[in-house]
């Protein structure tokens, strides 16, 4: 079942103070996350028609309320007009109003995230300077290859955005970058305990793959090998294999013989994994007996021999190479799972509404808040 938007902004007489429970005429209940999870069925599908109020006026529909702040479909709808001009061209019929009512619902909780923290940063006197601004706009053109303020507005341009907006934009993104710094990352800190804790928790996700360390006796075809050609090589490989069978060092033979790349340094070919190994050198490097050697392995560029000089099945890394990344990503996971209790400290404090009717008529159609 589908939903759209319906009513119009509520007058500032109808609009709560911070932590209201109830309004008048309607039934408002504070919207938590979870809540917020489960309705891309149930929010409207906000199609480019705006809502009508009772009177025949052309109004704007109000998707969300913040506290005293509505967040509208035309808001909404800007930030993802070259988004929609994009997936227009590919979606059609109901595949694309389910990809737009998504898209409306991502970026309408992300508007309703940002205005409940931008208050907070308010509330608190958090700010952005115009110097951090300009600051933060010359290191994006750097990391972007941007020379010039004017490409970087034309860039924008083609985005739909002028340089104005992109400012506003950008300062609101600092400020919450500040907030969420001093209430949230600020806090974050893993000990070198737990970074080894999880280290030995999760060993197996932390596995190199296997690899060998091989020494080869290579005897080369020609392209387009004939068949004598191909005897005589197989003859010369079956000759080395018995002077390997009454005891001949590897090494020196594959000095003397071989006509590989390593000869010289007696035929290693170093560490190896699964796929920089030739098809046909799979199964014997990973089922020869360390220490042994091979029988001849016919492939298309000729013969080899090879020798097993070592072999780990899957090693573990090293801890101390591994560390850092540990620490890394404990700290991301962290991270992110006390911005979400925090975020819902703030909705719990705050009024979060979404004012919806359902499509086909039903409902109360009086702007009933979805209840958690």
């Amino acid at each position: 079942m589908t939903y759209r938007t319906f009513i119009s902004p509520p007058s500032s007489s109808r609009l709560p103070r911070k932590g209201t429970k109830r309004a008048s005429g309607l039934r408002p209940e504070r919207f938590s996350f979870r809540t917020l999870l489960g309705i891309v069925a149930s929010v409207a599908l906000f199609m480019p028609q705006a809502a009508r109020a009772d009177d025949g006026v052309l109004l704007d529909s109000v998707m969300a309320v913040v506290n005293h702040h509505s967040i509208t479909k035309s808001e909404v709808d800007r930030e993802l007009k070259p988004t929609f001009e994009k997936i227009h061209a590919t979606y059609q019929g109901q595949a694309y109003l389910q990809l737009v009512a998504s898209l409306e619902y991502n970026v309408m909780m992300k508007k309703i995230n940002e205005r409940l923290e931008l208050e907070e940063a308010d509330r608190l006197g958090l700010s952005v300077t115009d110097d951090e601004v300009d600051h933060a706009i010359d290191d994006i053109m750097q990391k972007n290859n941007i020379q010039a303020r004017w490409q970087l507005k034309n860039a924008l341009a083609s985005q739909g955005l002028t340089f104005r907006q992109y400012r506003k934009k950008l300062k609101k993104q600092l400020t919450v970058m500040k907030l969420v710094n001093q209430e949230v990352r600020s806090t974050v800190v893993i000990s070198p305990d737990e970074v080894r804790d999880y280290f030995l928790k999760h060993r197996d996700d932390y596995r190199l793959p296997g690899h060998v360390s091989l020494a080869d006796i290579f005897l080369s075809l020609p392209e387009g090998a004939t068949p004598a050609q191909i005897a005589e090589a197989r003859k010369k490989g079956e000759h080395v294999l018995r002077q390997i069978g009454r005891g001949d060092d590897f090494e020196m033979l594959a000095g003397s013989e071989s006509q590989g790349p390593n000869a010289e340094s007696g035929g290693h070919l170093g560490n190896l994994t699964k796929d920089q190994l030739l098809p046909e050198l799979i199964g014997p490097a990973f089922s020869v007996p360390v220490g042994k050697t091979s029988g001849l392995i016919q492939t298309r560029r000729g013969f080899y021999i090879i020798k097993v000089l070592a072999r780990e099945a899957q090693p573990y890394q090293k801890f101390d190479d591994i560390k850092q990344s540990i620490l890394n990503t404990l700290t991301k996971k962290t991270t992110e799972k006390r911005i979400r209790l925090w975020l819902e400290k703030l909705r719990a404090h705050s009024y979060v509404a979404i004012y919806a009717r359902r499509e086909n008529g039903t409902g109360s159609g009086t702007g009933e808040i979805i209840p958690q």
